[in-house]
Parts: structure tokens; C-alpha cells; sequence
């Protein structure tokens, strides 16, 4: 099993932006010190405070100069038309060079519909979009030059340039909350990035959704099989169960208060694409203040000892998570 640090510029109250991005760099930078696998930061807008990181290229960017062995990985670039899929390869590129090949290339279609009305976004072409502009990306990054011609681009023959540093096409992923997500990614041979605030049994579906999906895999493109299941958790560890719950309840409540609040938006809304969102916010609704049914009745939080901490990890790696 990898391990791994995902980070989203969380500002709490008497925190300021500027200084937890400068936390953020130090974090990763010890990351890399101890051990972790890989590094990485979500591309949000219009999140604040819980979410700041508009700009995770140059963040990734700063913590490739300063780092020298953890992988990089943007979790992840919004694949959707206000992202121009050139650009995003363009930035690929560099970051890559930057990092002596240690780029791996995390991918979402985006469940923030604030994002999706400031950027002119339709909720029911997420999908679409998002499978169109990784195909143009892949093609930008493996193929000497790239020519499209789909539903939302229309690209005349073009070489992006830089080109990659790593010889191959980098692990490809998907964030995703659903089973068609997870079907899907696994039938293009993609990784899936879950982040599951239901019961451990929602979890166990997933994992059966893609394991079965990326075994007959048809990759869309010149890259390699990623057949790695990741599992997003919000974690904190101390000497005792008791201090490890004391310190990180506040956090931990106030992130599933905010996650109610953002399902519902998506939820509610006409789009069949995140209908399933509407459950999701019940379900953590109606235990929202119970921190401790949240550690054990789902796969969400991992608070606790460091056994318990492993034993968790144990967990999930008998039921075939990878990450």
C-alpha cells in the first residue's frame, strides 16, 4: 500500500491564506523527508475557507524545487472547458521537468456548483467534458502532434511543447463518489481518488465496481493500465484515542458541516449527474455532531492511535485499496 498527503489550504479561524500555503510547502517538504509516497493538492475555486487552493500548479511547482523523491500529483485538475486541456498539458510538461519525472496526473469533472455557475458550467455535461479534454490531453502529451475535432474543441494539427521529462505517459487518476464514476475510470483504465461519506459497505461496492471494470480494460490512448484504487480519508494521529478525538473534533465536525452544506447544492439541482449527492448529505446530516459514529461507522475519518491508525490501514488494504 502508497501513502499519501492530500492537501486543500484549509483556513481556520486565526489562520491567513499566505501562511498556510508556506505550511503547505513545509508539510510536503517533510513528506518527502519521511517517507510518503506522494504529494498532492486539489484544484478549488470559490471554496474559502475550507478550500483556498485555486492554483495548485504553482504550489506543485514550489514543492518540486524543494523536494527530491516524493511524487507530485495535482488531485485534481478540473477536466472541464474553462480548462483549456492544451493548457493543462502544457502545465503537465513543466511541472515534470521541474520535478525530474515525478508527475502523476490527477483528474475531476468538479461536484461544486458555485464553480460550475461563476465558470458558465453545465452540471449535465460534466461527464462529457471531462472524458473529451482528457482524451485531447492525453493525445497533447503522448503523440507528436495533437488534431481534434470533438463536441467542445476543435483543435487544428499542434505540437505542445515542453514535452514530458518521464518517457511514458504518467498514472492517470479520477476523483470520484460514485459507481459510475468508478465504472467508468476502471473501464478506461484509469485510477479512481474515492472519497466515500457513507458506511463502509458503499466503500466495498466501489472497490468490486472498479476492480471488476479495470480487469477487461481499453485504455483510450497511448498510456499504460492504472489499475490503483485510492481512498481519500481525513486523518489525525496521537499518543491516546482520547487527545486524538479531542484535537481533531473541531476540524473534523466543521469539514462535515461544510460538506453538507456543499452536497445539498449539487443534490438539489435538476442534473441526474449528482442526484446520488442528496443521500450523501442525509446520511452525514443525521450524525453530523457524532464524531465518534463518523470514526466508526464509515471510512471517512481516521482518528485515532497510531494502532489504530494501522490497523485502519489494515483494513483497507484487505478490502484492495492501494493507496
Amino acid at each position: 500500500m502508497r501513502f499519501g498527503i492530500l492537501q486543500e489550504g484549509d483556513t481556520p479561524p486565526g489562520a491567513s491564506v499566505p501562511n498556510r500555503y508556506h505550511e503547505m510547502i513545509r508539510e510536503a517538504v517533510l513528506a518527502d523527508q519521511e517517507g510518503f509516497d506522494f504529494w498532492g493538492v486539489s484544484e478549488q475555486h470559490f471554496n474559502a475557507p475550507h478550500c483556498t487552493t485555486s492554483s495548485p500548479e504553482a504550489l506543485l511547482g514550489a514543492v518540486a524545487i524543494l523536494t527530491q523523491n516524493i511524487k507530485l500529483r495535482q488531485m485534481s485538475h478540473v477536466l472541464l472547458t474553462f480548462n483549456h486541456p492544451l493548457r493543462t498539458a502544457e502545465h503537465l510538461a513543466t511541472l515534470d521537468i521541474i520535478s525530474r519525472g515525478r508527475v502523476e496526473i490527477g483528474t475531476a469533472r468538479s461536484n461544486n456548483s458555485v464553480m460550475h455557475k461563476a465558470f458558465g458550467v453545465d452540471p449535465n455535461d460534466t461527464r462529457a467534458q471531462w472524458r473529451e479534454c482528457l482524451s485531447v490531453i492525453v493525445k497533447a502529451l503522448t503523440e507528436e502532434t495533437v488534431q481534434f475535432a470533438g463536441k467542445y474543441f476543435n483543435i487544428p494539427e499542434t505540437r505542445v511543447e515542453p514535452r514530458l521529462y518521464q518517457n511514458a505517459l504518467p498514472k492517470i487518476f479520477v476523483s470520484a463518489n460514485s459507481f459510475e464514476t468508478c465504472k467508468a475510470s476502471g473501464a478506461l483504465g484509469i485510477g479512481v481518488m474515492l472519497s466515500n461519506h457513507f458506511g463502509w459497505e458503499y466503500s466495498e461496492r466501489c472497490i468490486e465496481t472498479y476492480k471488476s471494470a479495470v480487469a477487461s480494460a481499453a485504455p483510450d490512448g497511448n498510456y499504460e493500465v492504472n489499475n490503483s484504487f485510492s481512498h481519500l480519508v481525513l486523518a489525525h494521529c496521537a499518543r491516546t484515542r482520547a487527545e486524538a478525538i479531542e484535537q481533531g473534533r473541531p476540524a473534523a465536525l466543521g469539514f462535515a458541516k461544510w460538506v453538507v452544506e456543499f452536497l445539498g447544492k449539487l443534490g438539489s439541482s435538476k442534473s441526474p449527474n449528482y442526484a446520488y449527492m442528496a443521500s450523501m448529505k442525509k446520511e452525514i446530516e443525521h450524525h453530523g455532531d457524532d464524531l465518534e459514529y463518523l470514526m466508526d461507522a464509515t471510512p471517512w475519518f481516521l482518528i485515532g492511535t497510531p494502532d489504530e491508525v494501522i490497523e485502519r490501514a489494515q483494513k483497507f488494504s484487505d478490502l484492495g485499496v492501494d493507496e
